[in-house]
């Protein structure tokens, strides 16, 4: 079964602000740095749900990468 990291309360925060249920994968049969690799050659952001998760750095990575992709495809 899936265990919530760092507990339940953080990851259903973070699950949220990342945009819920329509931006979700999970998987046990591929590695984090597998999913973090693959995204990186589609050019599609990441964000990671683990044991060192805080809500005050989520928020903060969403608005950095909501900078990052919003100059990569020209303002």
């Amino acid at each position: 079964l899936w265990e919530p990291k760092p507990n339940l309360s953080v990851a259903s925060a973070a699950w949220i602000h990342a945009g819920g249920a329509h931006h979700t994968a999970y998987s046990q049969a591929v590695t984090t740095d597998m999913i973090v690799d693959f995204a990186e050659m589609a050019g599609v952001e990441t964000m990671i749900i683990d044991a060192d998760t805080s809500i005050r750095g989520f928020k903060t990575e969403l608005r950095h990468n909501a900078a990052y992709y919003m100059l990569k495809r020209g303002l």
